[in-house]
């Protein structure tokens, strides 16, 4: 019998339509086989890159860094993972100079370091790393020594690798001393982060430094390298700084708040820099007032030791200007730096300078110049105690700040002359001018000279700058006779004793002296 029109049309469309389900399985077999193989292949490429590769990328992480360094590398640990980028990391890596004393601490001393790369990277050239981290990080920068014969290896091709980010917070720097038992000079980077690290280049750093005396943190930028492999010193820096907030109180004696900035160049070992300091309220603590101090500075600053040459170094505080050239050292016999400076003002009024010295109100004002050399010893003392000057000075119109004693010099003035009952409408300034030493706290005066019109004093002596006592011995010159400098019965009698008071030409030499205190000062004959 034969299939009926329907059964026909039935089989026709079955012949004709593809077995969709049978080929989707056949699909997710061969994807299945082909994750199994490719899961293989990983596995088998994983334990040859464990076994066989990671011990190559250990020699060839050792031999560039022998290499940029110019020493010899040890590490304790090495983890090397290639999933999903490269990641290397490690732990205590050292790093000595080839021919370095054995007695100096190694090159550089990191406790633990990670890296992270991607393929792509690796096969750039020069190969690119992304990123690096640091801990613990010290570096000592060795004195510099005679250049030795070149070694057979020193021509090596030195592998070329940049690093995109190097992150070491913690970083020690320490410039290593050429005398045995001096003190390394030490600077602590509280946050470092270098940009473009590489073979034979500059990089970028962005740091901020913990400075010891005063407490505060230098923010700091600028570009370093390329490293000097045969002597690290020799490395190039430079940049630029700012410093806020320094306390100056950690100075036994002076106050402030200290703001500085300015910029730096030249090698680890000799640097260069200029900038500007503002404290707004600098004070000497035993006076007690404030000025506003301002500097301007140049300096050479040996990386070596820390000694600072400066020249020079202006200081402006109200309508008075210091220059100051010298250097801030350690000498012989001495444990800690001195400040040795060579001190001129031209122009400066004397009523700032008192400011830093006296409290309350100047007993004197006017011009003022001096030139001193100044020296600041080591030593936690009080700056007012330890502070030595050796100058000579000159105040000139100078008026004294309480009306009675202005008047009794005005009054002298006058005597002098032998003016009396005369209308004295002239104001008498004073010039004042004389050799001085200070020294622990104390300031010796000779060759001193206070002159008014018709008398000239002549002093030597002291004044304490601490307990604030006179003690000061001269000669009273005056132009008239003493007999002349009175009137009535007193001018009689004294004409009995003028030849005994007779100057060196004619007028008065009287002995003087002058004791007591600041405060309450003492004027007599010195008989």
């Amino acid at each position: 019998m034969l299939p009926s029109k329907a059964v026909k049309t039935h089989l026709g469309a079955r012949l004709q339509t593809p077995n969709t389900h049978g080929v989707l399985l056949n699909y997710k077999r061969i994807l299945l086989l082909v994750g199994l193989v490719l899961v293989v292949i990983v596995v088998l490429v994983g334990a040859y890159i464990q076994f066989l590769v990671s011990p190559t990328l250990r020699e060839e992480l050792v031999k560039a860094i022998e290499a940029n360094f110019d020493g010899t590398a040890e590490l304790t640990d090495l983890q090397i993972s290639l999933f999903p980028g490269l990641s290397v990391s490690g732990k205590n890596l050292v790093i000595r100079q080839h021919g370095a004393p054995s007695e100096l601490p190694p090159l550089i001393s990191i406790g633990d370091f990670r890296a992270k790369a991607s393929f792509v990277g690796l096969f750039r050239s020069p190969r690119r790393i992304e990123r690096v981290s640091l801990e613990q990080l010290r570096i000592n920068i060795p004195p510099k020594r005679e250049k030795e014969a070149r070694r057979e290896d020193e021509d090596r091709e030195i592998p070329e690798f940049v690093i995109g980010t190097v992150e070491a917070d913690g970083t020690v720097l320490q410039m290593l001393p050429k005398k045995r038992g001096k003190k390394p000079l030490v600077f602590e980077l509280h946050q470092l982060q270098i940009k473009d690290a590489g073979t034979g280049q500059p990089m970028r750093y962005d740091a901020l430094l913990k400075n010891a005396k005063p407490p505060g943190l230098i923010d700091t930028e600028g570009v370093f390298g390329p490293w000097d492999v045969e002597d690290p010193g020799n490395t190039p820096v430079s940049g630029k700084y700012t410093f806020k907030d320094a306390d100056l109180s950690v100075f036994k004696g002076i106050s402030g708040q200290l703001y500085s900035e300015g910029k730096f160049g030249g090698v680890l070992r000799r640097l260069e820099a200029e900038g500007t300091t503002d404290t707004p309220a600098f004070s000497v603590t035993r006076a007690g007032q404030r000025v506003h101090l301002k500097t301007t500075y140049r300096a050479i600053i040996d990386g070596t030791n820390g000694d600072t040459l400066l020249q020079p170094v202006k200081a402006s505080f109200g309508d008075s200007e210091v220059t100051c050239q010298g250097g801030v050292y350690e000498k012989e016999g001495t444990n800690g730096k001195s400040v040795v400076l060579d001190t001129r003002m031209t122009r400066g009024r004397l009523e700032d300078v008192m400011k830093l010295a006296v409290s309350g109100a100047p007993p004197l004002v006017g011009s003022v110049s001096f030139r001193a050399k100044m020296e600041i010893p080591p030593g936690e003392q009080d700056i007012v105690e330890k502070l030595s000057l050796d100058g000579v000075f000159e105040l000139a119109k100078a008026e004294f700040t309480d009306p009675e004693v202005q008047n009794k010099i005005e009054d002298l003035s006058q005597s002098s002359r032998g003016k009396h009952d005369e209308p004295n409408d002239e104001r008498i300034m004073s010039n004042l001018a004389g050799s001085f030493r200070l020294a622990n706290g104390t300031a010796s005066f000779s060759k001193l000279s206070f002159n008014v019109p018709g008398a000239q004093v002549k002093l030597a002596g002291h004044y304490g700058l601490v307990n604030e006592e006179l003690d000061f011995k001269g000669r009273l010159l005056m132009q008239e006779k003493l007999s002349g400098t009175q009137t009535g019965v007193k001018s009689v009698f004294l004409r009995l004793v003028d030849p005994f008071f007779k100057g060196k030409n004619t007028g008065t030499d009287l002995p003087i002296k002058i004791t007591g205190t600041r405060a309450e000062p003492k004027f007599g004959l010195d008989w």
